[in-house]
């Protein structure tokens, strides 16, 4: 492997690793938002936001690089196998919810839907990653 697609390599899982943190964190943040006090959901809403803030940049992240790395790699798109038209798949289904969860009315859906989505979503491209690229 050469240098610039072992940094790219880097910064992508760095990526993943911030994106997996928050969709398990914030779970667990917004569940204790309903028995917290005023003060207390504040606070964790502030929380969530950040963690939400820090979603959506490492998305960005993991979109970049994993383009960058594929044109390192590979050149292109072109000859790519099933699993990765299979993750790339997935990464629209995230930007779908990503969007949908920005521009629909909350309350809307189930936030526990979007999220569940995403989760299985994010299960799908490591699993279609692992398949298309050893």
């Amino acid at each position: 492997m050469d240098i610039t697609f072992q940094l790219l390599l880097i910064a992508h899982f760095a990526a993943l690793v911030i994106g997996t943190a928050t969709a398990v964190a914030m779970p667990v943040i917004m569940g204790r938002m309903a028995a917290a006090t005023p003060e207390g959901r504040q606070m964790l809403g502030g929380i969530g936001q950040r963690l939400a803030k820090n979603s959506q940049l490492s998305f960005a992240v993991l979109l970049i690089t994993g383009v960058a790395m594929v044109v390192v790699r590979y050149g292109g798109v072109e000859g790519m196998n099933p699993w990765f038209w299979a993750k790339m798949a997935f990464v629209g289904v995230v930007i779908v919810m990503m969007v949908f969860g920005a521009l629909v009315k909350p309350g809307t859906i189930n936030p526990r839907v979007l999220m569940w989505i995403n989760r299985l979503a994010l299960v799908g491209i490591v699993v279609s990653a692992v398949f298309a690229f050893n």
